[in-house]
């Protein structure tokens, strides 16, 4: 917020003022029906200029938020009259104060309003590789600015590793990092999504020598927004039902194609039909696709349908440490006795 309104928002806060000192006079004149009506309409036109400047003033550039509380603004000036305005006008100098402490003590502003437009970074692009791990330890830091930083820094991952961190920063204390990381997950889904359409316009006009892999394409990028956490709740089932529609449909026209076979059963685990999930997991393995990528997969569909101890001897076969952390931890537990 600015210490000092600028010139014209001062000529708007006197003219309320004026109209309020003019309504109040006219009522305490000798009572007749001409200066009530006069008075009520000053009344009304300077709560209306109180709800137009005053979230301008108190809350400058979020414009989603001065629509919002103008209502707020209008009721309290509208219903207590003189008593509203002039308790509006005492407290500036308490929320310019504020403001300005808090502008000290935190980070700049940051503008997410074009963050979709932000180009995106490879790891290692400028010569430096960025590694998760050490982001995440820096997002530990309890300075704002380094927290940011990281968050920025989530653009030279791929998405498997900058999103878990994102989610992580929607819950941080400061506005602007979440803020941040709201707007890149928003254009991560932004980008998919608009893939997705592209690829179904494409999918009208194709005839069927790319129908297969444009369906493929379809449900791979639909798969990706659930995988990734994109969506969540209906949504994500939704998402995960589309993602089902068109595998299938290139199925139709690979049905022998292990890799669509693969993303097909990972699809129906995701759905909650292990049994169906297995059998297409077990079409892949059959032909070609390693026991060693299907691993972890089974063990999950025996822990969903209660068969704990092939979940141990699956999981006690995995070589530590494994690709991922996570999945190192729960093969270390389910080398204990249980």
């Amino acid at each position: 917020m600015r210490v000092f309104p600028i010139l014209p928002e001062l000529v708007l806060i006197s003219l309320a003022v004026g109209l309020e000192a003019y309504g109040l006079r006219l009522i305490l004149e000798p009572m007749s029906a001409q200066p009530l009506i006069t008075a009520g309409a000053c009344h009304f036109m300077a709560s209306v200029v109180a709800a137009y400047i005053f979230p301008k003033i108190i809350i400058p550039e979020q414009y989603e938020a001065q629509r919002k509380n103008g209502f707020f603004f209008f009721m309290m000036v509208f219903y207590l009259p003189v008593l509203g305005l002039t308790g509006l006008i005492l407290a500036m100098p308490l929320v310019a104060r504020g403001s300005f402490i808090k502008s000290k003590g935190s980070i700049s502003p940051v503008r997410v309003n074009k963050i979709r437009d932000l180009p995106s970074e490879t790891a290692g692009s400028d010569g430096q590789s960025v590694n998760s791990h050490s982001l995440y330890d820096l997002y530990q830091s309890r300075d704002p600015d380094r927290r940011l930083q990281a968050v920025y820094a989530t653009l030279k991952l791929n998405d498997r590793d900058a999103i878990p961190l994102l989610r992580m920063a929607l819950g941080d204390a400061t506005d602007d990092i979440r803020l941040l990381a709201y707007a890149l997950l928003d254009r991560k889904e932004y980008r998919l999504s608009k893939h997705i359409e592209q690829s179904k316009r494409d999918l009208e006009k194709q005839e069927t020598s790319m129908r297969k892999q444009l369906c493929r394409q379809i449900a791979n990028d639909y798969w990706e927004l659930a995988h990734l956490g994109l969506v969540q709740g209906e949504a994500k089932n939704y998402v995960l039902g589309m993602a089902y529609k068109y595998i299938e449909l290139s199925l139709i026209c690979s049905p022998q194609d292990s890799g669509l076979l693969f993303q097909y059963a990972q699809i129906l685990l995701r759905l909650g039909k292990y049994q169906e999930a297995l059998e297409e997991f077990k079409k892949a393995e059959m032909l070609g696709m390693e026991f060693i990528c299907l691993q972890t997969y089974y063990a999950e569909i025996a822990f969903y349908t209660g068969r704990y101890q092939e979940v141990k001897q699956l999981m006690t076969a995995i070589e530590l440490p494994a690709a991922y952390p996570l999945l190192t931890t729960a093969a270390r537990f389910w080398r204990k006795e249980i």
